[in-house]
């Protein structure tokens, strides 16, 4: 009871950990962009028709230090700015230092992209929030706001409010030591707008959180060891391997998102690697799902064979592949919608294209419906005996295509399931008793008091024999054959399997001979019996008789 509450806390922990690291990265979700049709005409040049058009244009405007562009991205009304100018480029380059040292942005993959912006959000219908600048003396909630400039189509510009905030903290605040700690005389090359040095950090980073990451879920689990006797042996030690694979990856990211907003590296490096941390994040969540999925089966397994349940066998094998598949297939779809690729218009068009898939592959489409119906249905479990057509074998395994039968010739035969499942299946392994079912010959010299004796005795035998259903039981004397008196012997015997089967009618079989043979009597031979005599031709005296007779 200890070990299992161990390793519940173990796991509320993790996923505590993991919805605190991930919350920042996928909290805000993306709203189908094929549900909204944007006319050509309503596009701003600057691409500020949508939140995360107005986010990409303003960190591209920073990447080419074009800061009176990044300007265009700012409102400003609530301010006391007359016109953009020249004067804003310190201000603007003041406020990238604030997002490269404090900064802390959703990723641009998961930024909504439809002109209506996140209506699920709880927010105003026109308000976006996509971050915030955390000082140690103050915090600002990065906004964007839906707004409307002489007349023309919204646009989303960062907040007024948002603008206001950050200029008020600069003019007020002392940001002299705001400079990275990293010498500026270091590869002042720069490569997609941002530090050569920059890029080379984030990738020596990612390895070094990855590293630490790794020693960390080492003291874990020699932690849990220590405190979990006999963790080796326990079939729950499985889930602590689900667990810490997992958790070394967002260990990794949380690490790496610290590390590089504390070292105050550029927000757009840390904007283009948000994509790996987002797909790490998933990633981390999908082999923990897998390696569930296997530690339950296995769990399921051997649980079904302790308690010699084999059929269920064919059924959590066909589950814990269906679940794989699904999962591999959704994974692969929010990596490509990460990656900022059209997955509804992919599904769409893989729709059109399935049809036409479906009707080339309806034999194997056929097949999968014939493998649920045997793996629902069980008509045959994996380790079953059974016949189906000419073919007697050994079920060893149902898969999701086909079942493999073990024939008794040790060969191993694969049938289709839609095949399978549509013939007449005999189940041996199912039968709960054995039916022995013979019929004795006995010479024809056998006595009538010797043919009573022997039914009586054998009789005798099916009632006391304890493997022998006592119902319905019988042993009759059927009447005369053409060689021997026939005696019907029939009985349903109680036993596990074949083997034991034959052992008790062998064990029945001598008892029988036995009787017969101290009957006196013995088993008939095929056999025929001629008789020789002498004819005697047509009585005399009877035809006189009866022609006096007719003449009276």
């Amino acid at each position: 009871m200890n070990n299992r509450l161990t390793l519940i806390t173990l796991i509320i922990c993790v996923l505590n950990f993991y919805s605190a690291t991930a919350f920042q990265l996928l909290q805000s979700p993306q709203v189908d962009s094929t549900k909204t049709v944007q006319k050509k005409d309503n596009k701003d040049p600057l691409g500020r028709s949508n939140p995360k058009g107005a986010v990409e244009g303003f960190l591209n405007s920073l990447a080419q230090d074009n800061f009176l562009k990044a300007a265009e991205y700012l409102d400003f009304s609530q301010t006391n700015a007359a016109a953009i100018d020249s004067s804003f480029i310190p201000k603007i380059k003041t406020i990238e230092a604030l997002l490269n040292r404090y900064g802390n942005m959703l990723p641009i993959s998961i930024i909504n992209n439809t002109p209506e912006g996140n209506l699920n959000d709880g927010l105003d219908l026109n308000l976006e929030h996509i971050g915030s600048i955390t000082t140690k003396d103050n915090a600002i909630s990065v906004f964007l706001e839906r707004v409307t400039k002489d007349g023309s189509n919204p646009i989303w510009l960062v907040s007024g409010q948002t603008t206001k905030n950050l200029l008020d903290y600069i003019d007020s605040t002392d940001l002299s030591n705001l400079q990275s700690p990293i010498p500026q005389d270091i590869l002042r090359g720069k490569w997609k707008g941002a530090p050569i040095f920059d890029w080379i950090a984030i990738i020596v980073l990612a390895i070094a959180s990855y590293m630490a990451a790794w020693f960390i879920t080492i003291l874990i689990k020699l932690f849990v060891r220590a405190i979990w006797t006999g963790s080796k042996a326990s079939k729950y030690s499985n889930f602590l391997r689900a667990l810490l694979i997992p958790l070394r990856l967002i260990i990794a990211v949380a690490i790496l998102v610290s590390t590089t907003q504390l070292i105050g590296l550029s927000i757009i490096v840390r904007q283009a690697f948000s994509y790996v941390n987002i797909i790490a994040m998933w990633t981390a969540l999908f082999i923990f799902i897998w390696l569930l999925i296997d530690t339950f089966s296995a769990i399921g397994e051997e649980r079904l064979r302790e308690r010699n349940i084999f059929s269920g066998l064919s059924a959590i094998s066909f589950l814990k592949n269906s679940a794989k598949f699904t999962l591999i297939a959704i994974a692969v779809l929010i990596i490509f919608e990460t990656l900022g690729f059209n997955v509804t218009a992919g599904i769409a068009a893989l729709g059109v294209g399935g049809i036409a898939l479906a009707l080339g592959a309806q034999k194997t489409v056929e097949n999968i419906v014939g493998g649920l119906s045997v793996i629902f249905d069980q008509p045959v479990a994996v380790g079953d005996f059974c016949k189906f057509g000419d073919t007697v074998g050994t079920v060893e395994k149902i898969g999701m295509r086909s079942t493999r039968i073990r024939t008794l010739g040790r060969t191993l035969v694969t049938i289709p399931n839609a095949d399978f499942s549509s013939q007449l299946i005999e189940n041996y392994a199912k039968r709960d008793m054995f039916l022995f079912h013979t019929t004795l010959g006995l010479r024809y010299e056998t006595s009538s008091h010797q043919m009573r004796y022997i039914l009586v005795e054998l009789r005798k035998i099916l009632y006391a024999h304890p493997k022998v259903d006592p119902e319905p039981a019988r042993v009759r004397f059927l009447g005369y054959g053409s060689d021997a008196l026939k005696v019907e012997i029939m009985a349903y015997v109680h036993a596990a399997d074949w083997n034991e089967y034959l052992g008790i009618q062998e064990d029945i079989n001598f008892r029988i001979a036995e009787v017969i043979e101290n009957s006196g009597s013995g088993f008939a031979f095929p056999s025929q019996t001629v008789y020789i005599s002498q004819d005697q031709g047509l009585s005399e005296t009877k035809k006189a008789e009866a022609e006096a007779k007719v003449k009276e």
